[in-house]
């Protein structure tokens, strides 16, 4: 492969391993065709060892066990052959348990070569390494930057918690807000979504063709088998399915992909509303000299980090979406289909990893015009009919909400307008001062009170 400085020219098929490989680079070791064979490498190998361990087989020296961790990191050589393997084998599994004991044959575990994989079927083993990588990939890469991003989110929350801004219902002006609080809202969710998506870990089997155990039980009865797989399978860290057909069931999968999907939905709506917000000219943006937003018009600044979240969440959400739908069921023990879909998960993945990350860019360029946002709520006086009409109810005015929409609704009022109106009411010198007192920008509540009690 050419490189022009660090970055690779190739023929590739898709952006995620070509122009944006340097932005989602890490998920490779969780979803490239390397780390998934190295994780079914691994899940042999310990199954191995834990026939060992239940005495099914004779006890494995320490030596031999250094050896057996050796295997688990494929070098390029190690890789080369097992797919030469599956050249021939058309099995991917069948591929590394071949491997496997070609490696053995050459030491002293020749005696227990024929055990690999033993009673087991491909299922056993992949379930178990799709869930391996689907558990880190969580955990080290997507959970991270979520974090980062509801840090970054929680910081600007409380620094413009009192950052007065018009709120906007229906897309027309409705009260005064801040822009702290706003951000706030997004915050809170996140952290929620994040807790749920922390305790979420994908699952697998052991069990044998049909779940049944039936090889184990026929050929070792004595051995507790349930004991077996379950102790196995906590032993690989990761959730067990104990009652399967010949697949286990996606449950726990689907449901990391339910929460990953309602994490990207509630990020593609900030993404919506921060755009909104720029294009109202709440907020700035960055300038970054090198860049260049438009070869036609030299002064655009565009958004593209919104924008190209939002195309990413688009993607990633069509993936999610379909993998819930399609993965909650199987033809009887099962089809091969489902094969197929489970080999595009890194596909969703990067897609969220590259559309969180564009939020998290796009949150550190963007800054709001506190000038212009004041300037735009102040602007907007008729947003106080609201706290009007209450007034009015609490004096006890039956008439109060119409009273207050005949003169408000359909008219942007001016301050002095207003003033008139107040002084029309029938309440005291008191309550027509207090009503005068009221501006847009005083009237945003516990706007900063809520910030800092739930953010």
């Amino acid at each position: 492969m050419s490189t022009i400085g660090a970055i690779p020219i190739d023929l590739h098929i898709t952006p995620i391993d070509g122009r944006n490989y340097h932005k989602v680079s890490t998920l490779s070791d969780y979803f490239s065709e390397r780390a998934t064979n190295t994780q079914r490498v691994f899940v042999e190998i310990q199954y191995l060892l834990w026939l060992s361990h239940y005495r099914v087989i004779r006890t494995i020296t320490k030596k031999e066990r250094v050896f057996l961790a050796s295997l688990c990191s494929l070098t390029t050589k190690d890789y080369v052959r097992l797919r030469e393997i599956e050249q021939k084998t058309n099995h991917d599994v069948k591929a590394v348990e071949v491997y496997l004991q070609e490696r053995l044959a050459k030491t002293t575990l020749r005696d227990v070569a024929s055990m690999v994989h033993f009673g087991l079927t491909s299922d056993d083993i992949n379930s178990c390494a799709y869930a391996r990588c689907i558990n880190r990939a969580l955990a080290e890469s997507i959970i991270p930057i979520l974090r980062e991003t509801l840090d970054e989110l929680k910081k600007q929350a409380r620094s413009y918690k009192r950052l007065v801004m018009l709120a906007y219902t229906h897309g027309q002006p409705a009260n005064g807000t801040t822009y702290g609080k706003e951000l706030g809202v997004y915050a809170r969710r996140l952290e929620g979504r994040i807790r749920q998506l922390a305790q979420q870990k994908a699952a697998g089997k052991c069990s044998g063709n049909v779940g049944n155990f039936n090889a184990h039980a026929v050929v070792f009865p004595k051995v507790d088998w349930l004991r077996f797989s379950e102790t196995f399978l906590q032993h690989l860290d990761i959730a067990a399915e104990p009652l399967s057909t010949q697949i286990a069931a996606y449950d726990s999968l689907t449901d990391i992909f339910q929460v990953m999907l309602q994490t990207n939905l509630l990020l593609l709506g900030l993404c919506k509303d921060l755009w909104l917000y720029a294009l109202l000219g709440f907020l700035t943006q960055a300038r970054i000299a090198s860049e260049v937003g438009s070869t036609a018009l030299p002064h655009k600044i565009n958004p593209i980090y919104l924008e190209g979240a939002e195309g990413g969440f688009e993607i990633a959400n069509g993936l999610l979406e379909m993998y819930i739908r399609k993965l909650s069921y199987s033809r009887l023990q099962r089809d091969l289909s489902d094969s197929t879909v489970r080999r595009s998960f890194g596909t969703a993945f990067a897609y969220s990893l590259l559309s969180y990350q564009s939020v998290l860019e796009s949150l550190h360029r963007i800054r709001p015009n506190a000038e212009f946002m004041e300037h735009s709520l102040n602007d907007h006086c008729e947003i106080l009919s609201e706290a009007i009409q209450n007034y009015l109810r609490a004096k006890g005015l039956g008439d109060a909400y119409e009273r207050t929409k005949v003169f408000f609704r359909g008219f942007v009022r001016s301050r002095k307008e207003i003033g008139d109106f107040i002084h029309t009411l029938p309440i005291g010198a008191q309550d027509k001062k207090t009503l005068l007192a009221l501006t847009p920008a005083n009237y945003t509540g516990l706007a900063d009170r809520l910030v800092d009690a739930y953010v």
